[in-house]
């Protein structure tokens, strides 16, 4: 089964690192409200996927741009539908505009790991899915509490690790701004995926190794030289 590579887009990047990332991608997660990601740069973005057939997705986050969208831990589970319902159908209607759809979804960041510490809001989310979204696949963390309450409840989903990021253990990301935490080296990421496409191990801290399977593999485009950080992606995948 071929993997797919997939990068989250609009989100202040260059437009032309955004044009030269589709021309490598297999999916585009685009910002669609909070973080990044207001109604005219959706619609370039996906104006700009379509033009190289690249599928698209909506990426919500939490609405603190200043932050990156860090979502605070109280955030409730209606916070989270309430989110939900407001950007992606907020991408909805930009995509319709330009000939697109909503062909996946995936949580921005915070929301993203928040999702995967509590079971509340993965319930949540889930929920949505089920209720909004019907058979549209949801990008999860691989290993993680979404990814387990979405395989339990039958819905769609692409099973994701990170390309760039550095593990802290299994399903653990070490965090931004910690030692390891980005790796910004083409060929570094091209042997760490090439070795996990060929074993099914992927490298984590301290020298271990993570079983684990996926479907996806995510570049994210605000990191350092992005571009060739997928490309080198891309040469492992096929």
């Amino acid at each position: 089964m071929k993997v797919l590579l997939n990068c989250d887009l609009g989100e202040d990047e260059p437009a032309e690192t955004t044009a030269a990332l589709l021309e490598v991608i297999d999916l585009a997660n685009i910002a669609c409200g909070g973080h990044a990601g207001d109604g005219e740069t959706m619609q370039r973005v996906v104006r700009a996927a379509l033009e190289r057939n690249v599928p698209t997705g909506a990426h919500p986050g939490w609405p603190d741009r200043e932050n990156f969208g860090r979502a605070p831990a109280t955030v409730s589970a209606r916070d989270l539908t309430a989110l939900l319902g407001d950007q992606v159908g907020s991408f909805r209607r930009a995509a319709a505009a330009v000939g697109g759809l909503v062909g996946h979804v995936k949580l921005h960041g915070a929301l993203y790991h928040l999702c995967d510490e509590r079971t509340d809001l993965a319930e949540a989310c889930v929920d949505w899915m089920e209720s909004e979204l019907e058979g549209v696949p949801l990008i999860v963390g691989a290993g993680g509490l979404l990814h387990a309450v979405a395989e339990a409840r039958g819905v769609p989903l692409l099973r994701e690790i990170f390309a760039e990021r550095g593990y802290a253990d299994e399903a653990r990301l070490v965090p931004r701004g910690q030692a390891g935490a980005l790796i910004d080296d083409p060929s570094r990421v091209a042997r760490r995926i090439g070795a996990w496409k060929e074993t099914g191990y992927l490298e984590t801290g301290a020298g271990k190794q993570w079983l684990v399977e996926a479907e996806t593999v995510c570049v994210h485009a605000d990191s350092p030289a992005s571009v060739d950080l997928a490309r080198a992606v891309r040469s492992v995948l096929g």
